[in-house]
């Protein structure tokens, strides 16, 4: 049997879009899109664990084993190219800059190590 048979009469995957989160806690998470979705597989990076934040907007994709988060729609307006930023719901951050400067919760550590106090 071929690839192609075996794919025959399965119902195509749900298409990309975007949901927004309507409630959020440790025991799990709905979104709502065309029809509210909850507790999707979340795809992140190895080494990573996320739990989205009620009202974020979370991009969903489907696949032929069902429907995923890909993640939340970033807003990366005051970034340079290339800069990362990881926001925690307290004020956390952690700024990885173009010019090599970590930012810490303010802190900043030079590409040379050098610690700058805020």
């Amino acid at each position: 049997m071929f690839v192609h048979q075996l794919l025959e009469g399965r119902g195509a995957p749900a298409p990309a879009g975007l949901a927004r989160i309507s409630f959020s806690s440790p025991q799990g998470y709905g979104a709502v899109a065309a029809a509210e979705v909850r507790d999707l597989p979340i795809a992140a990076p190895g080494g990573y664990a996320y739990r989205p934040r009620q009202g974020e907007e979370l991009a969903v994709l489907g696949t032929g084993d069902g429907t995923v988060c890909v993640g939340v729609v970033a807003r990366a307006e005051e970034l340079a190219p290339g800069e990362i930023k990881i926001s925690g719901p307290a004020g956390s951050c952690l700024y990885f800059r173009a010019d090599g400067t970590v930012v810490i919760n303010g802190l900043q550590i030079t590409p040379q190590g050098a610690v700058l106090e805020p």
